[in-house]
């Protein structure tokens, strides 16, 4: 087979199979809110070598926002949720690198809050203990290519139950701050 027909057929087996050749993983998640809401969440991150570097949220809730609300960040998020009226993400850097980026911020996880249109970054002490419990797929990605997770399927054991991840199922304000074990970043 020549070199350009090998070629494009590389290229189609792409196109068609987008998910296994793109730097980017996406999906649809059902996320339950503290006040009892179902809502779906669109999920994106940019992998590199198996590590979920970045991650982006869309979020409708016209409460806060007529235009979906979009976080983006070197964090793998765990948490978004409402507490009185506050709209939360926290999110916990996936390796070495990103908790130096964040500053090795405290209990190793950092904190956003929606305020006046954009999201601020919070001290651990300011989110909310109500929202300590994880609501998102703390996995890196679905399993088999999955483009949309149920709230079932992610409470199940095959997702957010496996693979030892029990640890990222709730915020320990006891975790502490240890920036001595993670001074080289991957």
């Amino acid at each position: 087979m020549n070199t350009s027909r090998w070629l494009m057929l590389l290229f189609t087996g792409c196109v068609f199979s987008v998910y296994r050749c793109s730097p980017y993983v996406s999906w649809k998640e059902e996320v339950q809110l503290n006040d009892g809401r179902v809502i779906t969440v669109e999920q994106r991150k940019l992998m590199q070598g198996g590590i979920d570097r970045e991650a982006w949220l869309t979020i409708n809730l016209p409460e806060f926002s007529v235009k979906p609300i979009v976080w983006h960040e070197h964090l793998r998020p765990m948490n978004l949720n409402i507490d009185n009226g506050m709209l939360y993400v926290v999110g916990m850097p996936p390796t070495n690198r990103e908790i130096q980026l964040y500053g090795c911020p405290d209990n190793e996880v950092v904190g956003y809050r929606w305020k006046g249109g954009q999201w601020l970054r919070i001290p651990f002490n300011q989110i909310p203990q109500s929202i300590y419990t994880t609501n998102m797929l703390i996995d890196q990605y679905p399993p088999d290519g999955s483009s949309f997770i149920t709230l079932q399927a992610k409470n199940s054991k095959s997702l957010n139950g496996n693979y030892g991840l029990s640890h990222y199922w709730r915020l320990d304000p006891n975790h502490g701050k240890n920036c001595q074990a993670h001074s080289s970043p991957l």
